[in-house]
């Protein structure tokens, strides 16, 4: 029976009358009788109400004892429902205990108020000993408001506790004010689900700036869950968190919560798992929306948040923190480090303002304990303080579609995580780098195999890509432009890197550089890339060497062995027999020789007979100082109409700076002066291989 239940009146013969509407559904009768209008009562034996033991619902009165008669009767009875109508229940009797297969249904209007210090409602006894999640469940908790009063009881406290049990629902109700402790602490529990909860206002009576709104913890001990025992590491399995909300209140001294929902103890081999979070809001939170710790198999879809400290943090057991390394009581064995945890699924997430705290979206592992198994995609960050996305020790990703808009630090940031794409992601204004991948001191060094693919950064105020060590690493297809230092910069003993199709532009320093230490480096396709600009020139009617020809080696662009092509087609045309001098410089006209060929002697009075120089060039050792090495052919038709070849090659390595622009140039020089002696170049090419 329901407040929308009917009584129905039966005709003599066995038929059915119309349905009288019931008005009060439930009375405080004796035998708890059901009172419809016309004056018939029809018994519910399964379903109690406080009133049917005395409660008043004033405010005034402890209305505990009668609420509490009211749960034992559901329990003696084997289950049932109890029933709570409009009005404000004074609990000075605390903690209620909820038993076993207890529907607890609060009627709009009605509101459970806290009336003294400890926990309001706890699914079971003190004395209780039921292991692993064998305890008092089959529970429905719903309806109403949980006023905690945390301003009035300061005591660190819980507003609900559930424990060692299995099958509990927690549903369409407001929790207020807590004080120290969390909302809803899900403990050592089997298939929950809390949907369209709020939980707005929390109290800190001093140290609790971390707690969580809903808390799923583990039986670790009594300074983890205080009910009852046993303490047997029991963790959270099959929880569902579904259309909740954490917010401020208005109640003057509270806050919004520190936490909206987290775990902040462990045991070794005890994760959390399978924990679903979706559709959720979470405003106001001083530290991160969510927290999971030691969680597992888990997927975090629909998620706003707005003004928090941080967003969602994931992070393996800390095995910095000795009680986390050991099991419950202290027991055996010890681990040394962390350990792993797989199967991370996060989508659909907006982050608009806060940051201070931590990232939109956070997964810390350890070396010793890797986040694995990780899906990233659809996040939206704005006007954060802080990454829109930090991973550390993280294998086996997917990072797609993160929009990171005015972030305060590096947008997307990473460290020693391997075997990941970060993939069609775009940043827009970061106080620091656009995208990192960061392999330094880590075990992703030797073997990281991490792509960047398809990623745009605009307003970086440093370098728009960034690559630490590592290896395997590609830049593939990405779109950079407005970044204060390098467009791609690879430094620090990276090995096995290619850059490719990646297009820069307006970038403070070279737009893509690599420095000394890396090796086994491709780069090709780069909008960057050689040839830069090229230009041909004529000499004519002067005696001075004269640049035909300059293909420009842009900044960076010389790796440790790069090689260039480069061929150059011109004609020359003379009067009388003057020589013609061909020379091949790096640096421009008054760079370093890479090849000098012996003055031509022309035939007479020749018109535009055709001549060209080809050749390669190499990079020894970039660096301000760089070496190269090189040689070059010059083709003719100058001296006579049979075609000749001359040869020329460096002696031992030429010094030009490739961190900068460097000009590879072809120049000509006549000994004779005269408009008629021209020579000039119709074509030039240089190719990167």
């Amino acid at each position: 029976m329901t407040e929308d239940s009917e009584c129905i009146a039966f005709e003599g013969n066995g038929s059915i009358a119309s349905p009288l509407l019931a008005s009060p559904i439930l009375s405080a009768r004796p035998g708890n009788l059901i009172s419809c209008d016309d004056g018939l009562y029809a018994s519910n034996g399964g379903t109690w109400t406080p009133q049917d033991f005395g409660a008043i619902g004033n405010g005034v009165a402890d209305d505990a004892p009668a609420m509490q008669a009211a749960l034992n009767a559901a329990l003696d009875a084997g289950g049932g429902t109890v029933y709570v109508p409009a009005g404000i229940y004074q609990l000075a009797t605390l903690p209620l205990r909820i038993y076993r297969r207890t529907r607890l249904t609060l009627s709009p209007g009605a509101t459970m108020r806290r009336g003294s210090g400890g926990t309001m409602l706890l699914n079971g006894d003190a004395s209780q000993y039921f292991p692993g999640y064998s305890g008092h469940g089959d529970i429905v908790i719903e309806g109403g408001v949980w006023d905690a009063r945390g301003t009035q009881f300061t005591a660190a406290a819980m507003c609900m506790s559930i424990g060692h049990a299995e099958n509990v629902l927690i549903r369409d109700l407001a929790i207020k004010d807590v004080s120290g402790y969390h909302g809803i602490e899900i403990n050592s529990t089997r298939h929950a689900v809390i949907r369209n909860v709020r939980g707005l206002g929390y109290y800190d009576p001093g140290g609790r700036d971390f707690s969580e709104f809903i808390q799923p913890d583990l039986a670790k001990g009594s300074a983890y869950f205080g009910g009852f025992g046993p303490y047997d590491d029991t963790p959270v399995t099959d929880l569902l968190v579904e259309g909740c909300v954490t917010g401020p209140s208005a109640t003057p001294g509270t806050t919004a919560w520190p936490r909206g929902m987290g775990s902040h103890s462990a045991s070794p081999g005890k994760p959390h798992r399978d924990i679903r979070i979706r559709d959720c809001e979470f405003q106001g939170c001083s530290q991160f929306a969510i927290g999971g710790y030691t969680w597992e198999s888990l997927v975090i879809s629909g998620v706003q948040i707005r003004d928090c400290g941080g967003g969602i943090r994931l992070r393996t057991l800390d095995s910095s923190t000795a009680s986390h390394r050991t099991p419950a009581g202290g027991s055996e064995p010890t681990i040394t480090g962390s350990q792993p945890l797989a199967g991370v699924v996060i989508s659909d997430v907006t982050m608009t303002g806060g940051g201070t705290y931590g990232a939109a979206v956070e997964l810390v592992g350890e070396d010793t304990g890797y986040v694995q198994d990780v899906t990233i995609g659809h996040v939206s960050a704005r006007n954060v303080g802080q990454q829109a996305l930090r991973a550390e020790f993280v294998e086996d990703y997917t990072v797609a579609e993160v929009i990171a808009h005015s972030t305060g630090a590096t947008a997307i940031s990473t460290l020693g995580t391997r075997r990941g794409k970060i993939v069609d992601c775009h940043v827009n204004s970061s106080a620091g780098a656009g995208i990192t991948v960061d392999s330094r001191s880590t075990p992703a060094a030797p073997a990281t195999d991490v792509a960047v693919v398809g990623c745009s950064v605009t307003g970086a105020a440093a370098n728009g890509v960034h690559l630490w060590d590592g290896s395997s690493l590609l830049v593939d297809a990405c779109e950079l432009y407005g970044i204060t230092g390098y467009g791609v910069q690879v430094s620090t003993n990276t090995d096995r890197i290619m850059v490719r199709d990646t297009r820069t532009r307006t970038t403070s320093s070279t737009p893509i550089n690599f420095t000394s230490t890396v090796t086994n480096a491709t780069r090709r396709g780069n909008s960057s890339d050689a040839p830069g600009a090229i230009t041909t020139a004529t000499a004519a009617n002067t005696t001075a060497e004269t640049v035909l020809a300059s293909l420009l080696i842009p900044a960076g662009d010389a790796l440790p062995g790069t090689g260039y092509r480069f061929v150059v087609h011109g004609q020359a045309s003379t009067t009388g027999t003057p020589t013609l001098t061909v020379r091949v410089r790096l640096g421009g006209l008054g760079g370093a020789v890479v090849a000098a060929f012996t003055a031509i002697t022309t035939a007479s009075g020749i018109t535009n007979r055709g001549w060209a120089v080809n050749g390669s060039l190499h990079a020894v050792a970039p660096g301000a100082s760089g070496t190269w090495v090189g040689s070059a052919q010059l083709l003719h038709r100058l001296a006579g109409a049979t075609g000749q070849t001359l040869q020329e090659v460096t002696d031992g390595a030429i010094t030009r700076d490739s961190t900068v622009d460097q000009a590879l140039v072809v120049t000509g020089q006549w000994s004779v002066a005269s408009a008629s002696n021209t020579g000039q170049a119709n074509a030039a090419s240089l190719n990167r291989v």
